[in-house]
């Protein structure tokens, strides 16, 4: 069965994913945040780039009424490490072989010592079955 037979004819459908490859993680080290984000959107995460919605929408039947992407920003670190999980994903990537232990405990010892900014966009579709 297709996903818009399941929704009667006018029907709206509201899906909100998050796209995990709009990752953004401030550090000093800019080349391990960028091989963290590589990591997370290629291994740590199941369909990282789900965020890609809307055209799932489309190839399921339905039609596109409105996208929306909201970025969800956190600045503070113990509400950004639950979040977003930088310390579990990056204990991955060390474990995976993907990061150098040295260097991603500096790094992640650097978010939690530091300043912290970290953000990723949600993608929101409204859709409805034509």
């Amino acid at each position: 069965m297709r996903p818009a037979a399941a929704a009667r004819p006018g029907a709206l459908v509201g899906l909100v994913e998050p796209d995990r490859d709009t990752l953004v993680v401030d550090a000093e080290d800019l080349e391990t945040s960028r091989d963290f984000n590589r990591h997370t959107s290629e291994k740590a995460v199941r369909h990282a780039t789900v965020g890609r919605l809307a055209r799932s929408a489309v190839r399921a039947g339905f039609r596109i009424e409105t996208t929306i992407a909201n970025t969800r920003v956190s600045t503070d670190f113990a509400d950004g490490d639950h979040a977003l999980g930088p310390g579990r994903d990056m204990q991955q990537a060390i474990s995976e072989g993907h990061i150098d232990r040295t260097r991603g405990e500096a790094w992640f010892g650097g978010l939690a010592h530091g300043p912290f900014y970290a953000s990723f966009t949600f993608v929101i579709v409204v859709c409805s079955r034509p």
